[in-house]
């Protein structure tokens, strides 16, 4: 079967919601995964078009790609069309930038990083610049050492992560960042929103050996749910998702939705892993999440960017609902699941409640934009 015959069968096997193609859009076909064929072919799309990349291992050295919103990227699947990053820099492999305001999708491609060698905060695949109703799907990222794909400083929070797996993005020797998805808002602390389509949706994923699974920060708002999540040893000392509150941005992050998820650990860990979901800031729901027993606190609370003991905190948790999760309380140290490190400020029943939340329409289906 030739190339064309191929990409447009892998097309057809698509789930329907993953790809809706636009009667008038161009398919163009790069000669190879090499840089500079896969630049050509997106300097002739124009939005609404398709590139598709074929089978191929390509190594992009230091180079990074720019694609502008509404051209979208599809290879041959991630265990065949394989994009590397050998050469230690701190720019992005590719850049997605939506500042003129159109939608990018990414499809079925492999991104890795430079593994263990790289000492300067290396980064996968950013969405960039307002990008908004993205999808991405079917693609693996590892050895990124700052972030293997990033969603970027931006006030619109809307898009799909879907059926990707990320893989070992941390570097030991850094001890810093290494974060499978990474979500940074525009820093507008706005109005408690939840159970709508706006938020970066990551869902049916599959996570391992990343520091921080997923880290949020900035005005970010998200949905977390039908993931599975392992953590090993390298990592089994940080937080699986991480809520940043006030720290290095000009805001913590503002709303999360974390159900229905499955925490696990290596089967070959040394101790229990420190904590699942570690919340700074913000607020949001956790409910019908499976932790593993080898996890040392299921829920952790903190207070970050003001002092225990101050009422409220900037940008502090005051409005956390959690029930119905499997929680890991035998040792006695938490408190229904929960662990708080500021109880002075961050309190239960007025702060976070152990109980469902009512009067709040939760968006359950599968999002697509």
């Amino acid at each position: 079967m030739n190339f064309v015959l191929a990409q447009k069968k892998l097309i057809a096997v698509l789930p329907l919601f993953l790809f809706i193609l636009d009667s008038y859009a161009k398919e163009i076909f790069a000669k190879s995964t090499n840089y500079t064929d896969v630049k050509n072919a997106v300097t002739l799309a124009t939005s609404g078009d398709i590139v598709f990349l074929p089978s191929g291992n390509s190594d992009w050295e230091t180079k990074t790609l720019v694609v502008p919103g509404g051209i979208s990227l599809v290879g041959n699947g991630a265990q065949n069309t394989i994009i590397k990053r050998t050469r230690s820099t701190k720019e992005y492999l590719i850049i997605f930038d939506g500042s003129n305001g159109l939608p990018n999708k990414l499809y079925n491609i492999a991104f890795e990083g430079n593994y263990n060698n790289d000492a300067v905060y290396g980064k996968g695949v950013g969405f960039l610049n307002d990008c908004k109703n993205f999808q991405i799907s079917g693609c693996k990222f590892s050895g990124f050492a700052n972030c293997a794909l990033c969603i970027g400083n931006s006030n619109t929070q809307k898009g799909v992560i879907s059926a990707n797996t990320f893989e070992k993005n941390y570097y030991e020797a850094i001890g810093n960042f290494g974060y499978g998805i990474a979500i940074y808002g525009g820093g507008i602390w706005d109005k408690l929103s939840l159970g709508n389509e706006n938020a970066v949706f990551i869902e049916d994923n599959y996570f391992i050996g990343n520091r921080h699974h997923v880290a949020s920060n900035n005005a970010a708002r998200f949905v977390f749910r039908y993931n599975k999540i392992i953590h090993t040893n390298s990592t089994k000392n940080f937080s699986m998702i991480d809520v940043h509150g006030k720290s290095s941005w000009k805001t913590g992050a503002r709303c999360f939705e974390i159900y229905n998820n499955e925490f696990l650990t290596a089967p070959n860990l040394t101790t229990m892993a420190r904590t699942a979901i570690g919340i700074r800031g913000g607020d949001g729901v956790i409910f019908n999440n499976n932790f593993s027993k080898d996890i040392f606190r299921t829920i952790e609370l903190w207070n970050e960017g003001y002092v225990c003991g101050k009422y409220p905190g900037i940008n502090q948790t005051r409005a956390l609902y959690i029930w119905n999760n499997q929680n890991n309380d035998e040792l006695g140290y938490t408190n229904s699941g929960v662990a708080n490190n500021c109880e002075l400020s961050i309190q239960k029943n007025r702060d976070y409640f152990t109980l469902k939340k009512t009067n709040t329409h939760l968006t359950f289906t599968r999002i697509r934009f």
